[in-house]
């Protein structure tokens, strides 16, 4: 029994991994994919905070973008690049350490479901 619930822990682990590092290569897609076909708590928690910073680090590379006419906007890209790089990694860490990351400096687009549930009630 003890295999299982390893194993359990360990493809949960992948698949949060996998989740966050997906983000520096494909953007949204990865952790969209995983939030919209997975319901395991753990998983989908990640997901969303994987999601949601991707989704605002596209806002920072657009408003970026838009301030390369006035030349500033090619150092912002690097740094937005720069960032989702640190922090897909940071979080691909500590998700397979099992500890919970959250990304700085995001917009919550995608609202935790469960504290909605807790106000409503």
């Amino acid at each position: 029994m003890s295999e299982s619930v390893l194993k359990s822990t360990e493809s949960e682990r992948l698949a949060v991994v996998l989740t966050h590092f997906g983000g520096i290569f494909l953007g949204f897609i990865p952790s969209l994919l995983v939030y919209l076909i997975k319901d395991e708590g753990r998983i989908k928690e990640n997901a969303r905070h994987a999601l949601n910073w991707q989704l605002t680090s596209i806002i920072y590379f657009f408003v970026s973008w838009i301030l390369m006419l006035v030349l500033i906007g090619w150092v912002l890209q690097l740094i937005v690049i720069l960032l989702n790089i640190f922090f897909c990694l940071l979080a691909a860490i500590r998700s397979s350490r099992g500890e919970e990351k959250r990304y700085p400096l995001t917009i919550e687009f995608i609202k935790d479901k469960s504290l909605e549930m807790q106000v409503h009630v």
